[in-house]
């Protein structure tokens, strides 16, 4: 029969995972090695096996370990949680997103996330829609594609429509695209312009940014999202045929959802979303 577990033990065993050596984990928490070692071995004789195996001057984590680690993190967020929930609202909020989101509707709303919550640090982090996603990256995020199963809460909120811009007063639809690379080449706007192979293709790139400034500039035209484009008075629009969309979905971390910052800051980025882009549909 398993041992009563020690939390100090598991918070021991933490640190030796994260920084791979007893030598590292001690300088971390302030302890000398030796403390170190005897709470792995307390920890191990309490599980029954062994928790790491050396590879060179590592320490790597057994499969036992790993569980452990992770039923250990779980605890170590949730006590974090309920420290930060009777906080209150100051501190830091990971908010991931795409570039032209974190841009040009994030950024320009933190007047009123200042107004909401005081105190709330908003970390804007531009990430690709390509890019994994783990608990670690971001509090809240959002996300042009459907997202896996993980750590994070997920649902549709708003649905973002593109269509064709060009620069206001310029040749228009004699321009060539600025079009997508092949990181982008699965996504609906990627598969609209695709359908046009036999209309000039001035550059590509991999990020509605860039192309946004290369249409700006007059180098060409572009599929970009109504929300952005639309409100840019250098921009005029161009006949856009069966137009491309795209959902997006709203993440939060489910272990840090109920504290009181994140929630409020999910609330800010709702609505900040909710009035750029029209709901989705219902389903």
């Amino acid at each position: 029969m398993h041992k009563l577990l020690s939390w100090d033990d598991a918070r021991i065993m933490l640190a030796v995972m994260r920084s791979g050596t007893q030598a590292s984990a001690s300088k971390v928490l302030g302890i000398d090695q030796a403390t170190v070692s005897r709470h792995l071995l307390r920890l191990e004789d309490a599980i029954g096996t062994a928790l790491f195996l050396r590879d060179g001057t590592r320490l790597v984590p057994t499969e036992t370990g790993q569980l452990l680690a992770e039923r250990a993190e779980e605890a170590e967020a949730s006590l974090a949680s309920m420290v930060e929930a009777e906080a209150g609202t100051a501190g830091a909020v990971r908010i991931a997103a795409p570039c032209f989101i974190t841009s040009h509707l994030l950024a320009p709303a933190l007047p009123l996330l200042r107004q909401l919550a005081a105190g709330v640090v908003a970390e804007l982090v531009a990430t690709p829609d390509t890019a994994g996603l783990t608990r670690r990256d971001a509090d809240i995020a959002l996300r042009l594609t459907r997202p896996g199963n993980g750590g994070f809460l997920a649902r549709r909120i708003a649905t973002v429509h593109y269509r064709a811009y060009a620069r206001r007063g310029s040749t228009g639809e004699r321009l060539p695209w600025i079009g997508f690379d092949e990181t982008l080449a699965e996504s609906p706007e990627a598969r609209w312009l695709a359908r046009r192979e036999d209309e000039p293709v001035l550059a590509r790139a991999a990020d509605l940014q860039t192309i946004l400034q290369a249409v700006r500039a007059g180098a060409g035209r572009g599929i970009l999202p109504v929300a952005i484009a639309g409100r840019d008075a250098t921009l005029a629009p161009l006949p856009t045929p069966d137009p491309p969309s795209r959902e997006l979905w709203l993440l939060v971390e489910r272990r840090v959802r109920q504290v009181r910052r994140v929630s409020v800051s999910l609330g800010w980025v709702e609505a900040v979303m909710r009035d750029a882009f029209p709901p989705c549909a219902a389903g």
